[in-house]
């Protein structure tokens, strides 16, 4: 957050000044009138450009009376005409912020740090103005010299923290914000942010350990437990995988809480329970295309068929252009002997992408159960074209054994 220096003091103003302008305005800013300064302190300008007391003074009533722009272009001349001006810089560097221009208050505030080694603030500031740029490595280096002056500092270590994280240097930030949860403990929010980043890296253990520690303080967080359940169902850990999603379930029932947890249960062998989880994730969210796939799924599994084509259908009607639902649904109405119903779906199947192998020894099968022999042969050649001798044995061998059948049905006819 960024906190500013405030103005300077106008420099000067009760100084012996020659001309008359001059002494207008002398005694326009000793009673604050900085409006009626600033037609004066023009006017002396323009006799005398290299004045710098008269412009910084002009800057001043400009920043005073709300004319940013003018005060910084003002403030840019004397940072040009006397570098070690202070009062300049800071007031500089402080409309530069406001103005959102992050990257030129860093360079100013870094030049009063330089030249007031004991002026910490200055080099606090340098380092929220790298960050709000954008910045990451000179932010690092400017919050890392303030925790070398401050090592208590709570906004430097998650500057720091936040920093390196920026820079993908991960595992270097993780102290940093273990150790801003130890100055403060109410920033504890903090380190979801990192281990979100690590997680989306791929270091999910190390992004399940944060989490698992901020769930220690925080049990109550449903988020939280969600993703520790859903990283520990990523890595077989089923039994405190599952405690966590019911605790998240508990805590606040989502549609996709459900649904991880119904996986939790399917991968355990519970088919019911995950099927009471799957149905509580499709009716939570009826606009889910892919919670009513999931459900009808489980269905499918359990050879519950009408309810299972019920379930693709309404998946269907939200995400038509979804595969494994018509292929679902082709398997559903096979097994309910809608054969014709099978074919549709999986003609619609094919029009997304190339079948895959199931999928056109499912069409012949509803061919073939149809007496269509001739689309049948046609459609076993192609599965056995597509299926390598290792896999779908079974399917392979009666395959064979149908297109031998059908030849001699054929030369019959």
């Amino acid at each position: 957050m960024y906190r500013g220096l405030g103005f300077g003091l106008a420099l000067c103003v009760t100084a012996l000044l020659g001309a008359d302008a001059l002494r207008e305005a002398a005694q326009a800013l000793e009673s604050n009138d900085f409006a009626g300064a600033i037609p004066h302190l023009e006017a002396a300008l323009e006799d005398d450009p290299a004045n710098v007391n008269a412009r910084f003074n002009l800057a001043y009533a400009r920043q005073a009376t709300g004319n940013a722009a003018v005060a910084i272009q003002h403030y840019q001349v004397i940072a040009e005409q006397q570098p070690d001006l202070v009062p300049a810089r800071q007031n500089l560097a402080t409309l530069l912020m406001q103005a959102g221009r992050f990257a030129d208050a860093a360079r100013h505030y870094e030049a009063i740090a330089e030249a007031q080694p004991e002026n910490l603030q200055a080099l606090r500031l340098a380092a929220s103005a790298h960050s709000q740029a954008g910045d990451a490595e000179p932010a690092r280096a400017a919050f890392q010299r303030v925790l070398e002056i401050d090592g208590a500092s709570l906004d430097a270590t998650l500057g720091l923290a936040s920093s390196l994280a920026e820079l993908g240097r991960l595992h270097e930030a993780v102290p940093h914000y273990l150790r801003a949860v130890q100055l403060d403990p109410s920033v504890e929010d903090a380190l979801l942010e990192i281990a979100k980043r690590l997680e989306g890296s791929g270091f999910k253990q190390d992004a399940l350990q944060l989490y698992r520690r901020y769930a220690r303080n925080r049990p109550d967080n449903a988020e939280v437990q969600e993703e520790i359940g859903v990283l520990l169902l990523e890595s077989g850990n089923l039994r405190a995988a599952t405690q966590a999603l019911e605790r998240a379930v508990r805590l606040e029932p989502q549609s996709r809480r459900h649904a991880a947890l119904g996986e939790a249960y399917r991968r355990a062998g519970n088919a019911e329970a995950a099927r009471q989880q799957l149905s509580l994730a499709a009716k939570s969210a009826p606009g889910d295309a892919k919670a009513r796939l999931r459900y009808a799924n489980s269905l499918l599994q359990q050879q519950e068929y009408e309810l299972a084509s019920r379930e693709y259908v309404a998946s269907l009607e939200v995400d038509p252009g979804a595969s494994d639902a018509w292929n679902g649904l082709a398997f559903a109405m096979y097994r309910l002997g809608n054969f014709p119903a099978a074919l549709r779906a999986l003609m619609e199947s094919e029009k997304l992408g190339p079948p895959l192998a199931a999928s056109v020894y499912l069409r012949a099968l509803c061919q073939d159960s149809l007496q269509l022999y001739e689309e049948a042969q046609d459609s076993y050649r192609a599965f056995l074209a597509l299926t390598p001798e290792a896999e779908m044995q079974d399917e392979t061998w009666k395959a064979t054994q149908r297109l031998k059948t059908i030849a001699k049905v054929l030369e019959k006819r």
